[in-house]
């Protein structure tokens, strides 16, 4: 239960609106039952005062104060009930965004080769269905049966006036029952439930990634076996949900005679009482009643508390999001103009695997100009994650000004290193919007500057918004090699000194990226530059070629 405490802990956060809402909450029971045992009260004594005027009888009735009670108590259920539904759904939608943002920001720090473990579908899951299903946690769990559990206290004080050696009994009769069936639902459908929960993420994982491979699914005639995968996921989940709507209905079934049991126990006790002198027959009718609207706030338990299994595993799930390692201590930042150092560094991504990386020093510094070429899978992409920090080696250092890379903040890094990744991400929106997420304050002319470098202001200024031409997802809109080039010049704003650029010319010609990266090389000449590539007839002649094979760094002299 660790990981429910510490999201009830979270929605503490919206404690008024939660508190308010209970309340009215409460309110709104409490006024359903006083106007059904008012209003039986109410009925039985009108009636009875008619029997007795029509056989001649002088009866004295205050028909005003009950009935304004019984106004009272109609008004007050319905404006209590509205306004627990505002302040209740408002809480829980703050406490939802309070969530996706927990979410968001525990994401934030991780490295990109930790989300990479996330599989297809697995991180939208948590952010969207985890999240929706805690917010059952206040809404449907917690609140009902604080409620339902007030709500008895206050029908047994009721009782406690007029029956007060029976009335407790039935009180705690419904008490026991409701807290066994409970207790019975959480041992019975917590593990059905997790098991629910996760066939469902599984299958929505499963149909992700078959969605995204469609093309090669019916290239290689396989979304047969896939097809029937999916169905298989779908049948037991059906089974699941079969099996936790059986126990729902019992536990229902469980609570609804427990309720009319003690109805009739009441009603019996009710009976002996009158006959007695004790109680006269509306009260009578007035106690029955209020029993009778015990079960209303009862019988939702069952179906509330058996989705605590569903809830644990959401939980446990997002919980799991959080780094469990100390925090480390951040060195403070280097000054500007300090070197990029790897120093014997090697690196392999899991134990058993080849290494990416064996001994390999490099030094990186404002003004030097360096590409590290290779085949495709020697482990380049590895080295330039290494250099930003992103990946922790097995065996040497990787050093900025000193300080070792990893130790100093993401913040700290980014006003040192510029990087531009292999793979092309750019948001909906404007150019202007893609290029500013570099440096906010940029103006147009700065953009324009970056645009100039990269070869793309000439198309972004013959668009007819300019700066303001809108992409879709993904950066739809563009080329493949135009998108490249947005992605490089939001690069150049960054006020990193040492660029690191990771196949900067992919899906452009091949003179048209030797010509950006050397017009690039002439503008900054106070910058390092750093080049991953595999298309050597993109380097420029002022670029110093080193060859990573078989994780070792050569030079070109040394490459045999």
């Amino acid at each position: 239960m660790k990981a429910l405490c510490y999201f009830l802990r979270l929605h503490a956060r919206r404690w008024p609106w939660l508190a308010g809402g209970l309340l009215l909450m409460l309110l709104a029971v409490l006024a359903g039952i006083g106007l059904l045992a008012l209003s039986g009260w109410f009925v039985t004594a009108t009636g009875l005062a008619g029997l007795m005027m029509a056989a001649g009888a002088s009866v004295s009735l205050d028909i005003y104060r009950p009935g304004a009670g019984i106004r009272a108590f109609a008004v007050g259920r319905a404006v209590a009930r509205y306004g627990e539904r505002l302040l209740n759904h408002e809480a829980v939608l703050r406490t939802l965004a309070d969530l996706r943002l927990w979410v968001v920001q525990t994401l934030l720090p991780k490295s990109g080769p930790e989300l990479s473990r996330l599989r297809d579908g697995e991180l939208l899951n948590r952010i969207t269905t985890d999240v929706d299903t805690l917010d059952q946690l206040f809404l449907r769990l917690l609140a009902p049966t604080l409620v339902a559990f007030l709500g008895l206290l206050a029908a047994g004080a009721l009782l406690a006036i007029w029956m007060p050696v029976t009335g407790l009994p039935i009180i705690a009769l419904l008490l026991i029952a409701s807290l066994c069936c409970i207790a019975w639902l959480i041992w019975r459908g917590q593990a059905p439930g997790a098991e629910l929960a996760a066939a469902q993420s599984r299958f929505r994982q499963q149909l992700v990634a078959s969605l995204n491979a469609v093309t090669e699914l019916r290239f290689f005639d396989t979304q047969g076996r896939h097809t029937a995968a999916l169905l298989d996921l779908g049948r037991r989940t059906a089974r699941l949900r079969l099996q936790l709507g059986q126990q729902t209905a019992l536990g229902d079934s469980l609570m609804t005679v427990t309720s009319q049991l003690a109805v009739w126990l009441t009603a019996l006790s009710g009976v002996s009482l009158y006959g007695s002198g004790v109680i006269s027959g509306p009260v009578l009718v007035m106690l029955v009643l209020t029993v009778f609207a015990l079960g209303e706030i009862l019988r939702p338990l069952p179906t509330a508390w058996q989705q605590l299994g569903r809830l644990q595993w959401s939980a446990d799930r997002l919980f799991g999001l959080r780094d469990r390692a100390p925090p480390r201590q951040m060195e403070a930042a280097p000054k500007a103009g300090q070197p990029l150092l790897m120093k014997n560094v090697s690196f392999r991504h899991r134990d058993g695997q080849p290494w990416c990386l064996r001994d390999v020093s490099l030094q990186l510094e404002p003004g030097d100009r360096l590409a590290v070429t290779g085949p495709s899978g020697t482990g380049k992409s590895a080295l330039l994650d290494l250099l930003m920090g992103e990946l922790t080696p097995v065996s040497g250092q990787v050093l900025l000004g000193g300080a070792a890379v990893k130790s100093i903040s993401v913040a700290r890094r980014a006003e040192n290193l510029a990087l531009l990744e292999q793979r092309t991400v750019l948001f909906q929106g404007s150019i202007a919007d893609n290029l500013r997420l570099a440096r906010p304050g940029a103006g147009d002319a700065m953009l324009w500057e970056a645009l100039e470098q990269v070869e793309l202001a000439a198309f972004v200024e013959a668009s007819q918004h300019g700066l303001g031409m809108l992409l879709g997802p993904g950066g739809a809109g563009l080329s493949g090699g135009q998108a490249r080039r947005l992605a490089w010049a939001r690069t150049l704003l960054t006020p990193g000194h040492l660029l690191l650029l990771d196949e900067p010319t992919e899906g452009l010609p091949p003179d048209q990226g030797r010509r950006i990266l050397q017009g690039i090389s002439d503008n900054h000449p106070e910058c390092g530059i750093l080049v991953i590539s595999h298309a050597t007839e993109t380097l420029p002649d002022s670029f110093s070629q080193v060859l990573l094979q078989h994780g070792i760094l050569r030079s070109e002299k040394e490459t045999p």
